[in-house]
């Protein structure tokens, strides 16, 4: 099964984590998806689609992504799960501030903070 990584960036580049999270990601094994969410974030997208292990680059570019707000993203995210094994963000404060609202709504486990895997959500049984 595939696995979705969350892509941390400001629009024009992606974020170091982000690199880290696809490595967290290429760990568990499977495609890896990234998905950008943003607004005129296509400089990331395009950013993601290089790096090595990714499979398929999803874009979420919309005004009302403009400021990534958590609310937004865990919404965007949920309607995307279906068919993921996992989801996985980096660690950092914009992670922890969405996935577990993604834990939530889809009633699953979820484990942050683990040393070599940043944040993941798994979908165990979904």
């Amino acid at each position: 099964m595939a696995i979705l990584v969350i892509a941390e960036h400001d629009n024009a580049s992606l974020k170091s984590a982000t690199l880290n999270a696809v490595t967290a990601a290429a760990k568990i094994g499977g495609d890896i998806h990234v998905l950008v969410v943003g607004a005129g974030c296509g400089a990331a997208a395009e950013a993601a689609a290089k790096i090595a292990g990714v499979a398929k680059v999803k874009v979420a570019d919309a005004a009302h992504y403009a400021d990534q707000t958590a609310e937004n993203i865990a919404a965007l995210v949920v309607a995307n799960a279906a068919g993921y094994s996992h989801i996985v963000a980096p660690a950092t404060t914009g992670g922890k501030n969405f996935l577990p609202r993604v834990a939530a709504l889809l009633d699953v486990a979820q484990i942050s903070d683990h040393a070599a895997l940043s944040a993941i959500l798994t979908r165990h049984g979904h």
